[in-house]
């Protein structure tokens, strides 16, 4: 409930503070498990995000964003789970895989941290680990602009990506690392057509 309120004030909010426009929201699945994997440019984007599907996005969140109990409890009210950036701890692993398997949609950010648009950064492959380990697809999204005042943000929401081939079979780190940076290219590739 708290999620679906906030989502609806902080879009309210969104039409004054900026010019946002949403492409590509079919691609989305309607059902079944997901993982949402956008570039990452502002604390803003999981709100932003958030406007591009009627879905509820459980997503992960810096572990220190927990540890304030009345914050803590904020953001478990709006499906995000702790993380600790440095060593992915099991208890992650676990909660990701879970979403997945329970049909739900799984926000990540594969760069791990804000990233300026014009720069790249090698992602965490851990994604596609999931989606592989769920047979879950992947949707590639691109945030374009810069939260300034009316200024324009671009959502660019990219066809689902399926990993079958990789079903069932035991990636190599490297294996699973050029696939992380593949799915990164496809998200950085995407345009408004």
């Amino acid at each position: 409930m708290i999620y679906k309120i906030g989502r609806f004030l902080t879009y309210l909010l969104s039409l004054i503070l900026f010019r946002i426009t949403i492409t590509g929201k079919e691609n989305i699945p309607k059902s079944g498990g997901a993982l949402i994997c956008p570039n990452h440019i502002s604390n803003i984007d999981p709100v932003v995000i958030s406007f591009t599907t009627p879905r509820e996005i459980h997503y992960m969140a810096k572990a220190e964003l927990f540890k304030n109990p009345l914050l803590s409890w904020f953001f478990k009210k709006v499906n995000a789970f702790p993380v600790n950036r440095e060593k992915v701890g099991v208890e992650t692993i676990k909660t990701s895989l879970k979403i997945l398997k329970e049909d739900k949609v799984l926000g990540i950010f594969p760069e791990g941290h804000r990233v300026n648009p014009e720069d790249r950064t090698p992602p965490a492959s851990g994604f596609v680990v999931f989606a592989i380990k769920t047979k879950s697809p992947i949707i590639p999204v691109r945030i374009k602009g810069h939260y300034r005042f009316r200024s324009k943000i671009e959502i660019i929401i990219g066809k689902p990506v399926y990993l079958e081939e990789y079903y069932g079979k035991k990636l190599t780190d490297e294996e699973t690392r050029q696939l992380s940076e593949k799915i990164m290219d496809t998200v950085y590739g995407l345009e408004l057509t």
